[in-house]
């Protein structure tokens, strides 16, 4: 696929509903970080990123043709000359993570096969309204509308736990904020 001109907030499905209700792709801290601001990340790459792979499914080429039939896999894409981009790793000093935070996600990024050159974020909340939306259908990428996407079959996803997790760690959520893209 060659390159855009947009790099793009990968997401799942069971993620839409509360991003279309939001209207918004809200800045989030990481669970682990010490940081005082919260990053709303994008990526060049251009098919995945692989940074964003909590499993094998989103690395293994046949698991992500099977993958859409379940939830779907989506991106948001933002103009890649937007002003408010900030490139890595400027973007982590100016979202107050500590080296060793930033050190563990390229360590991990490296692992799953990221570029952590690839990574750019914004610190502000964007509204849907300025994203392009598209849809994986399995073998490519294909232009979506929310509106035209079942978000209350979606709503009722809950994600899989693998065998012997201790169950979900719950989150509390600042009053006003929506959690919705929070890995």
């Amino acid at each position: 696929m060659q390159p855009t001109n947009f790099v793009w907030h990968y997401t799942v499905g069971m993620r839409l509903p509360a991003i279309s209700e939001s209207g918004l792709l809200i800045p989030a801290r990481s669970l682990h970080a010490t940081a005082s601001l919260g990053v709303l990340w994008f990526s060049r790459q251009q098919v995945w990123e692989p940074s964003t792979a909590r499993t094998g499914w989103k690395r293994h080429p046949a698991a992500r043709i099977a993958f859409p039939e379940k939830e779907g896999l989506f991106r948001f894409g933002l103009p890649a000359s937007d002003s408010r981009l900030v490139s890595w790793p400027a973007v982590t000093r100016l979202a107050d993570i500590d080296i060793p935070e930033a050190m563990a996600m390229v360590s991990a990024g490296l692992r799953r096969g990221a570029t952590p050159t690839d990574w750019v974020g914004v610190l502000t909340q964007v509204p849907l309204a300025e994203l392009r939306l598209q849809r994986w259908d399995g073998t490519a990428w294909r232009d979506a509308r929310l509106e035209d996407i079942d978000l209350a079959a979606l709503a009722t996803i809950r994600p899989v736990l693998p065998p012997g997790h201790g169950g979900r760690i719950p989150v509390k959520a600042p009053r006003g904020v929506a959690m919705h893209d929070v890995i």
